[in-house]
C-alpha cells in the first residue's frame, strides 16, 4: 500500500493535468465502488471474518501438534545421559543459592549467577536432584516452541512453519537435555527476535523494552547473552535508517517543509564510528585464535552486516537531529528492558556491598573458561562446499519452474531417503550433511543482506519484509559466536535454530516459485536426519561412545539415566562411609561428587580451587576425604603438584575408582 502512495501522483515530480487527474480518480472511485458492490453481491455477509478465524484455527491446530510432538519427543530424552561436570556444577550452585549463598560472594560461580537462582527455583519447585533442573530448562523449552512457530509463521503459512519449527527443534535442544545456560541464551533470544517481529508489526514501543528485558535476563544467566544484544543494536542501526531511507519519504517531506536542511553528517560520522568500533571489538575479541576458520564463521557475518548499513547511507535522509531521535526512541526502550532485570539481580550485592566482588567473579569467570575452552576450531571454509550445495538445491527450488512438478518432486524426494539410508552406513555422507548445516551461517548471512539491499525494486522485498529479513539475519549472525571459542558439535545446536529461521524468512520471501515439493523434501530430510543420526548419536559426548544406560541409584539422581551408573552409585555411596562429619575436597572438575554425595566443600569453589586455597583447607584435621580426578577433560585441570603431594603426605590411604583418585584418613 505504501509503495503504491510513492507511487502516485501526490508522491510524483512529473507535472499533472489537475483536470484529467480529477477525471480519472472519479473512474477509479467508480470502479472501486462497482468492485466493492460486486464483492458484496458474491459473499455471504461475515465471509472473510469467518474466513479469518478458520485460518486462525488451523494456525492453533498446527501449533497444538506442534507442540505435542516437539515435548514427547524432547521429553522422552530429557532423562538420558549426561556430561557429569556439567550437571554437577549446575546443581551445586543451584544448591548453594537455595542455602541462602550469593554466586560470585559467596562461592564461585562458573556463569553470571542468574541461572542459578532460577535452578533453586527448580530445587524448591521438584525436589533437589538432577532431574529438577533437566524439568526446568524442559518447560523453558516447552515455551520456546511456539516462539519459533511464531516467527515462521509471519512468513509462511501454518503447516511449513510447523515443518521448520520441528526441524529447529531436531537440531536443537533433544540433542543436549541438560539444563545449560546456552539453551536459555537460545530461549531468549528468540523470544526478543518474536518480540521486535511484533513491534515491526505494531509499532509500540513496549515490544522493544520486551526484546530488551529477554537480552537482560540472557545476560545474567551467561555473559554471551550479549551477543543478542548487540545483535539487535545492529539491527537497530538499519531499522533507523531504513526509516529516514528514500527519496519521497515522510521524513524529507516533513523536513523540507520545515525548511530544515538534510545535513545528516554528523549523525553518520556518529553510525560509522559505532558500527567499526563494533567490528574492531569482534576482531579483538576473536584475535588470539583467529583463523580463516573464525574469520568465516564468526566475523564475515558481521562484517556483512555492518557493510550493508554503511552502503544504505547512500539512500539516508533526514537532518541529524530528525535522526538521532529516531534512534533515541528505537535504542531506549530497548537498552531500558536489557538494564532493568540486571539492575534487580544486583541489588543483593548493593545491600552487602558486593558488586565489586560480582563483577571480579564473572570478569575472571569469562576469562578463565574462555582460556581453558580454546581447544577446538569450527569447521574450515572449504568444508562451505556442502552448504553451497544445499544453497543451491534452496535457490534451485525458487525459481526453477521445471522442479516445480509433483512427479519431480517425488524423484527428488526419494533421492534424499537414498541418501538418508546410505547414511547409516556411510560416515562420509553424515559428515557431508554436517558441514552443510555448520557451515551455513555465513551464507544465510550473506543472501539475507542481498535480499535487503534489492529493498525498493520491482522484484525485491517490501521494507517491512527487509526488515524482518535484517532482524533475522542480525540476530543470527551475532548469535552463532556462542561457538567461539569451543566449537565442539552441540555448540551448532545453540545457534543454529536462528539460522534456521532466517532462512526461512529469505526462502519465503525471495522465492519466484512455489518449490513446494522440493523444499518439503529437504526439510523433511534434515528434519530425518536429525531424529535418527544426530540425536542417538550424542553430540555432546565427543570423548567416548556413548553406550548402554541404565538409571542412577542415587538419591539426588532424580532417576538419571546415564553411561556407568554403577560405578557411580558405588563411588557416591563409598565417599559417603569414609566422610564421618559430611566435609570432602574433590578436586579438579569433578563437582557431581559433592551433589551426588551432598558431601560439603571445604572451598569455596566446586570445579576447583586456586593451590594456595586447597593447601590450607588440607592442614586442617576435620578434612578426612579427598579426591582427585586423574582424567579432567582439560589440561589446565590437572591436579598442582604441591597439592598433590601434600595429599599423598596426609591422607594415607587410598583407592582408585576409574578417574577418580580417593585419598582418606582415620
Amino acid at each position: 500500500m505504501k509503495q503504491e502512495m510513492e507511487n502516485s501522483p501526490a508522491k510524483s515530480n512529473v507535472p499533472i493535468d489537475s483536470e484529467r487527474n480529477a477525471t480519472t480518480l472519479a473512474v477509479q472511485i467508480r470502479i472501486r465502488e462497482e468492485s466493492n458492490e460486486a464483492a458484496g453481491r458474491s459473499k455471504p455477509a461475515g465471509r472473510v471474518e469467518l474466513h479469518g478465524a478458520e485460518k486462525r484455527s488451523i494456525q492453533l491446530i498446527v501449533l497444538a501438534v506442534v507442540l505435542g510432538v516437539a515435548g514427547i519427543y524432547a521429553g522422552f530424552h530429557i532423562g538420558r545421559g549426561w556430561a557429569p561436570s556439567d550437571d554437577g556444577a549446575l546443581s551445586q550452585s543451584a544448591l548453594r543459592v537455595m542455602q541462602g549463598q550469593l554466586p560470585h560472594r559467596d562461592f564461585a560461580e562458573i556463569y553470571t549467577g542468574g541461572l542459578s537462582f532460577i535452578h533453586a527455583l527448580a530445587f524448591r519447585a521438584f525436589g533437589v536432584n538432577l532431574m529438577s533442573l533437566r524439568i526446568c530448562v524442559f518447560l523453558f523449552f516447552l515455551a520456546w516452541v511456539p516462539a519459533l512457530y511464531y516467527i515462521a509463521l509471519r512468513f509462511t503459512n501454518a503447516i511449513a512453519a510447523g515443518a521448520a519449527t520441528l526441524l529447529a527443534v531436531a537440531w536443537s535442544y533433544p540433542n543436549y537435555p541438560a539444563a545449560m545456560p546456552s539453551w536459555y541464551n537460545l530461549f531468549f533470544a528468540t523470544f526478543g527476535a518474536a518480540a521486535l517481529l511484533r513491534y515491526l508489526e505494531v509499532r509500540t514501543r513496549r515490544w522493544l523494552f520486551v526484546a530488551g528485558v529477554c537480552g537482560g535476563v540472557s545476560i545474567l544467566i551467561k555473559v554471551i547473552g550479549a551477543y543478542y544484544v548487540a545483535g539487535i543494536l545492529l539491527f537497530l542501526a538499519f531499522l533507523e535508517q531504513s526509516e529516514n531511507s528514500g527519496e519521497g519519504s515522510e521524513t524529507e517531506a516533513l523536513n523540507k517543509e520545515a525548511g530544515e536542511t538534510q545535513n545528516s553528517w554528523p549523525y553518520r560520522v556518529f553510525s560509522v564510528s559505532a558500527l567499526l568500533l563494533f567490528l574492531a571489538t569482534l576482531v579483538h575479541v576473536l584475535y588470539a585464535r583467529l583463523s580463516v576458520a573464525e574469520f568465516f564463521q564468526f566475523v564475515l557475518p558481521s562484517t556483512a552486516l555492518v557493510g550493508l548499513i554503511l552502503v544504505g547511507e547512500r539512500t539516508a535522509v533526514g537532518e541529524t537531529r530528525q535522526r538521532f531521535r529516531t534512534i533515541f526512541a528505537l535504542a531506549i526502550p530497548f537498552l531500558c528492558g536489557v538494564v532493568s532485570p540486571v539492575i534487580l539481580f544486583l541489588l543483593p550485592y548493593a545491600r552487602s556491598g558486593a558488586l565489586s566482588q560480582f563483577f571480579a567473579g564473572v570478569t575472571s569467570s569469562a576469562i578463565t573458561r574462555s582460556v581453558e575452552l580454546g581447544l577446538l576450531r569450527p569447521a574450515s571454509i572449504e568444508k562451505s562446499i556442502y552448504a553451497l550445495a544445499l544453497v543451491a538445491v534452496l535457490a534451485a527450488a525458487m525459481y526453477w519452474p521445471d522442479l516445480q512438478g509433483k512427479l519431480v518432486g517425488a524423484v527428488f524426494a526419494l533421492g534424499l531417503v537414498a541418501l538418508l539410508v546410505k547414511a547409516a552406513t556411510s560416515s562420509e555422507i553424515v559428515l557431508g550433511v554436517w558441514y552443510s548445516a555448520a557451515t551455513l551461517t555465513p551464507l544465510v548471512v550473506l543472501l539475507g543482506a542481498a535480499v535487503v539491499m534489492a529493498a525498493g525494486k520491482r522484484s525485491g522485498p517490501t521494507k517491512i519484509q527487509s526488515q524482518q529479513i535484517m532482524l533475522l539475519i542480525c540476530v543470527a549472525a551475532v548469535c552463532t559466536l556462542v561457538q567461539y571459542p569451543w566449537a565442539a558439535s552441540i555448540y551448532l545446536s545453540y545457534s543454529l535454530p536462528l539460522t534456521l529461521l532466517a532462512l526461512v524468512a529469505i526462502v519465503a520471501t525471495a522465492r519466484r516459485q512455489p518449490g513446494t515439493y522440493a523444499l518439503a523434501a529437504v526439510t523433511g530430510f534434515y528434519l530425518v536426519f536429525g531424529v535418527v543420526m544426530l540425536v542417538p548419536d550424542y553430540l555432546y559426548e565427543f570423548t567416548h561412545k556413548v553406550g548402554r544406560m541404565s538409571e542412577l541409584h542415587v538419591e539426588r539422581a532424580g532417576g538419571l539415566r546415564i553411561n556407568y551408573a554403577a560405578n557411580f552409585e558405588g563411588l557416591t555411596h563409598f565417599l559417603q562411609q569414609h566422610s564421618p562429619n559430611g566435609l570432602m575436597y574433590a578436586g579438579n572438575d569433578c563437582p557431581e561428587l559433592y551433589f551426588l554425595s551432598g558431601l560439603k566443600n571445604v572451598t569455596r569453589d566446586d570445579g576447583g580451587a586456586p593451590p594456595d586455597e586447597v593447601l590450607k583447607a588440607l592442614q586442617s584435621d576435620d578434612l578426612k576425604l579427598v579426591v582427585i580426578n586423574e582424567g579432567p577433560l582439560f589440561p589446565s585441570s590437572k591436579m598442582n603438584s604441591a597439592v598433590r603431594a601434600e595429599v599423598e603426605r596426609k591422607f594415607p590411604n587410598s583407592i582408585q575408582d576409574g578417574f577418580f583418585h580417593v585419598f582418606w584418613r582415620k
